[in-house]
């Protein structure tokens, strides 16, 4: 997940920590829920606490807190980049935060790892913010201090544990359903069901937490709102990636094969292939296949040199493409492709050439798919 029209306020171990705008109406909330409890507990222990002192007292609880956001956050942020997973960066927004992780864990151990690092960050620091209570009892601001931070960040490490998908529980039970299944695509599926589900009673209770004078329900019911669009998102997806995961790349890749040769000018290359919608060519050169050309390789080379320049200097050569077959999901084509770099891949049956996948062929098939259905 990726927050926009982001402010960058820094970085810790490489990872840059950015603030969304609307991070500022739920640092403004909390201060005030701070400030009424730093409030109640000084009543509760016979401590005056001037109005001023509970401001003050809310606003640096609130800044401490997103701080326990940010630990939480990068726990996720280190233990992916550990497991060899892209990262961005991390992000407060209105919800709390997010760390962009810039691919899916390639096995269901790697997500329980990645996603169980924040509820288990939550729970160490209020445990810390807990035993300081303990030690601070004779101190009332510390103590008060302590008591909201320790319980905040018990209930964000519960609240993340919910089994609604994308939070961190969520992925801990695709993680379990993934497992069992084998199909990361059928657990996110299922995962995303269960976390509609949840999204949908919290809403209820949120409704009836506000009928009952209590309006900390209506917060309740955005946060549903939010679980509900992203568990309908990531069902949306999960539906795309079974397709892909089914798919078998004989089934999308493109089987007119028109052969270029490797000496060929480019002017008789642009000319045979003008009329022709293929992403890519097969070059040989005595009838073996040699690489790959695309009308877009052309734009390298001046067109008042195109007659001097043969296609081989402008191809992908073979020993740089992955080679596929016509059994190959097209789920692994699309990854080899993004792997690779390059917009077009061969396809063998039986080691000789069948055809040439590319995104376009891959994605029509798709659509072809989705208007039968």
């Amino acid at each position: 997940m990726v927050v926009r029209s982001s402010w960058r306020v820094g970085q810790i171990a490489g990872i840059e920590i950015a603030i969304h705008p609307s991070w500022l109406l739920i640092f403004a909330l909390f201060s005030y829920a701070a400030m009424t409890a730093a409030q109640m507990l000084a009543n509760q222990m016979g401590v005056a606490l001037s109005t001023r002192s509970s401001i003050v007292l809310g606003v640096l609880a609130a800044l401490l807190l997103f701080a326990c956001v940010v630990a939480h956050e990068l726990s996720h942020a280190l233990v992916a980049r550990r497991l060899g997973i892209p990262i961005g960066n991390i992000t407060l927004f209105l919800f709390g935060g997010v760390a962009s992780i810039l691919r899916e864990p390639g096995t269901p151990a790697d997500e329980i790892k990645m996603a169980a690092a924040g509820p288990l960050a939550s729970l160490a620091l209020a445990a810390l913010f807990g035993g300081v209570a303990y030690l601070a009892r004779g101190a009332p601001w510390i103590l008060t201090l302590s008591l909201i931070l320790a319980s905040s960040n018990f209930v964000l490490a519960l609240f993340n544990l919910l089994p609604a998908f994308p939070s961190d529980g969520g992925r801990i039970l695709r993680a379990i359903i993934w497992s069992f299944v084998k199909s990361q695509a059928r657990a996110t599926a299922a995962a995303s069901t269960v976390s509609a589900v949840i999204a949908a009673l919290l809403v209820v209770a949120g409704v009836t937490m506000a009928l009952n004078r209590m309006y900390n329900g209506i917060w309740l019911v955005f946060i549903a709102l939010f679980l509900l669009q992203a568990a309908i998102a990531s069902g949306r997806q999960a539906r795309v990636s079974l397709a892909l995961e089914r798919m078998r790349v004989g089934d999308c890749m493109a089987r007119t094969l028109i052969p270029v040769s490797e000496d060929s000018p480019l002017t008789a290359f642009v000319s045979t292939v003008q009329d022709t919608k293929t992403t890519a060519y097969p070059v040989v050169e005595n009838g073996a296949f040699v690489g790959l050309v695309s009308p877009r390789d052309t734009g390298a080379v001046p067109p008042m040199l195109w007659a001097q320049t043969p296609v081989r200097a402008i191809m992908t050569p073979a020993s740089r493409l992955p080679s596929l077959t016509v059994e190959t999901p097209a789920s692994d084509a699309l990854a080899a492709l993004a792997k690779s770099g390059v917009k077009s891949l061969p396809v063998f049956d039986n080691g000789e050439l069948a055809g040439v996948v590319s995104e376009e062929t891959i994605f029509s098939k798709l659509r072809e798919q989705g208007a039968a259905a």
